[in-house]
């Protein structure tokens, strides 16, 4: 059976065709979820496209209304008793007058009495308000309160067909049950290759899984933030500006829980633009991305809304490719290492298609607002521990990490295999895209963090053959780090610490006929210049011996150190410095790709490289392939794991004259 012809059969009543609503969607600023409600109520009756949208525009042509026609409302209220509208209904309690006080969103109406009927009924009307046929009624017993509730029909689905969603399932295979979901999103399928669909996918697990942070970056126009505007009634997008305590987190004066308790899913757009009116802000969006709480008031507050951030970043791989900080467009009072952690996935924005006509679905997909249920009443459930029945994680993931990568492949699950009817292999596959998103977010701690952060070894072990397996990014594998561009004449690279950081630096070094001396540029530390000029004087001191001494007397040495972070810290860059010196008297060039570590005293003696493992982590994110390393730092590699052998040539050096020796292949 084809696969349209399944899914109708299937699913007969919980299907609508996209190209209806999508066509609709374009010239009617209604929600998907509230277009599609009202295709589905003709789509049953055996009608063609072209009739079931004259239904539905016939509607929206009597009831939908426009901001500007508030006045024409009211002036009906007063002429004729009553109007009916389609528009959003929000219900707030009035405890000190006893009354359920409602608002409108589109028409702009406030101070609207509802009654108690309603409320019990529909309970959504107090949980950030429905979407629904609403009959407006002039009130003739208060003139504080003029309108009136009359009727309220709400444009959602109620009943709980969860049960009958997951046996359903069985009926497809698992690529045909993704590209139903494919298109229940309102997406063409035939457009998007299977890695582009998972990250699609991979949009939606807020939506099912609680207290899931998610960050997707990437190139304008991709869709980034469709999903939580127009998927579902329980996911609020917050537009760039002021983020408040008392509208994300509670309201101490209205003693109420904000956005984090009353959303499924709180996603703001253009995150460069979201700022923290009250400096706890920031201390509380933490506590609350960790543990699904906070504190407010001496009060500890629960919620379970998962926190998305969505925003433009422009030439994402030139930035990696630079070593650069992919979390940059958020804002700064957001950009620390501490906040950063506590994301569960970063979605590589810049893999995902621009969006065009034809990537949008014109087949039968799941109607919004029943596929948004099924989703709501999925965070009731977990599925995070499937995965340990075949796999186990390495134990230098750390807690958030785990946690991590368990939300991720709950979300997965519940999504393509809600009946769990999953093969290992597939389990597989989920778990390393699972570790790849909190991986892509460890690496950028890795750049900005500190030491603790390099500990972290993204592999697993198969619990049946015992064989372990590496997880590495594909812009680390397709990209490189900055430590990969051919090298001229007197340029070396090597890595410093500083503040418990890593940073690349490159040394660049020219002669300048005349002077007989040296001179920095950069921004160089009191230490960095303290080595530099004790390298400079034990060359000079041996220029005799190396044949140099003319080059020596008659030429300044102009040194460029390149690199922010320079004006402090562990500069250990003595051998580097050295190196660039000997690359300039002998007129070669090192390989590409290679990296020096360690320094060297005025006497010539190595000086042991510190934090060895986490630099050779760093030195291999970066793209380099070879590394000279102190002989000295020679018992500190016996225990290291052998994928860093495998991802680097380690070459050892015994004295500044054997550095050189093996670094420029010199007999």
């Amino acid at each position: 059976m084809e696969l349209q012809e399944k899914i109708k059969s299937v699913f007969p009543h919980q299907v609508v065709r996209k190209g209806i609503s999508n066509g609709l969607k374009t010239s009617i600023k209604l929600p998907v979820y509230v277009l599609e409600y009202l295709i589905s109520q003709y789509s049953d009756q055996g009608l063609s496209d072209e009739e079931v949208i004259d239904k539905v525009k016939n509607v929206l042509n009597k009831h939908y209304i426009m901001p500007e026609d508030k006045n024409k409302i009211k002036d009906a209220i007063k002429s004729d008793g009553s109007i009916v509208i389609i528009d959003k209904l929000m219900v707030d309690v009035d405890l000190n007058k006893d009354m359920y006080i409602g608002s409108l969103n589109t028409a702009g109406l406030k101070d609207i009495l509802v009654d108690e009927e309603w409320v019990r009924k529909y309970k959504g009307l107090l949980e950030g308000g429905m979407w629904g046929l609403v009959r407006l009624e002039r009130n003739e017993d208060s003139s504080k309160y003029p309108v009136i509730i009359g009727k309220f029909s709400p444009m959602q689905v109620s009943a709980d067909e969860m049960d009958d969603f997951i046996a359903k399932r069985a009926e497809f295979t698992r690529d045909e049950w993704l590209d139903l979901l494919i298109n229940s999103i309102g997406l063409n399928p035939e457009k998007f290759d299977f890695r582009q669909k998972l990250l699609i996918i991979l949009r939606v697990i807020p939506h099912c899984e609680t207290n899931y942070n998610l960050i997707e970056l990437g190139p304008r126009e991709t869709g980034k933030s469709y999903t939580y505007n127009e998927l579902s009634p329980y996911s609020l997008l917050v537009a760039g500006g002021k983020a408040t305590v008392p509208v994300l987190f509670y309201n101490l004066t209205k003693k109420e829980v904000g956005l984090v308790g009353t959303w499924d899913v709180v996603a703001f757009d253009e995150v460069a633009n979201v700022k923290f009116d009250d400096p706890q802000g920031p201390a509380m969006l933490q506590t609350y991305m960790e543990s699904g709480n906070f504190a407010r008031n001496n009060m500890r507050v629960e919620g379970k809304a998962s926190m998305v951030f969505v925003g433009n970043i422009d030439n994402p791989l030139q930035i990696w490719e630079q070593g650069g900080n992919l979390f940059m467009t958020l804002a700064d009072e957001l950009q620390t290492p501490a906040i950063i952690d506590r994301f569960h996935y970063y979605l590589p924005g810049w893999e995902m298609a621009k969006m065009k006509t034809e990537n949008y679905s014109s087949d039968y997909g799941f109607i919004s607002d029943y596929f948004s249920k099924i989703l709501h009443d999925f965070r009731k459930r977990g599925y995070a521990d499937i995965m340990d029945q075949y796999f186990i994680l390495d134990s230098s993931l750390s807690g958030r990490d785990t946690k991590a990568i368990k939300k991720t492949m709950s979300g997965l699950l519940k999504l393509l295999h809600p009946n769990l009817n999953v093969t290992k292999e597939e389990i597989q596959e989920y778990l390393e895209f699972a570790m790849e998103g909190r991986m892509r977010v460890k690496e950028q701690l890795k750049r900005r963090g500190g030491l603790e952060f390099f500990g972290a070894n993204f592999r697993y072990v198969d619990k049946e053959s015992q064989m372990a397996k590496q997880i590495f990014l594909k812009e680390m594998v397709n990209g490189a780090g900055s430590m990969i561009a051919p090298l001229d004449i007197g340029e070396v690279y090597t890595v410093i610490t500083k503040d418990e950081r890593m940073f690349p630096v490159k040394i660049e070094t020219n002669l300048i006929v005349g002077g007989g001396t040296y001179q920095i540029t950069g921004r160089p530390s009191a230490e960095t210049k303290e080595t530099i000029k004790n390298v400079y004087n034990y060359v000079k001191s041996n220029s005799g011996n190396m044949g140099i001494t003319n080059i020596i007397e008659e030429n300044t040495f102009a040194t460029q150190l390149i690199d922010e972070n320079t004006s402090g810290g562990n500069q250990e860059i003595g051998a580097a410095f050295y190196l660039s010196m000997i690359s300039v008297f002998l007129k070669k060039p090192l390989k590409s790709k290679t990296v020096i570590l360690g320094s060297m005293t005025v006497n010539g003696n190595l000086v042991k490289t510190t934090n060895l493992y986490e630099k050779l982590e760093y030195i291999v994110e970066q793209g380099a392939k070879i590394v000279y390393v102190p002989i000295a730092n020679q018992p500190d590699t016996i225990t290291m794991p052998g994928d860093i052998w495998s991802k680097l040539s380690i070459l050892f050096y015994g004295s500044a004259e054997d550095l050189m020796r093996k670094v420029f292949e010199l007999e």
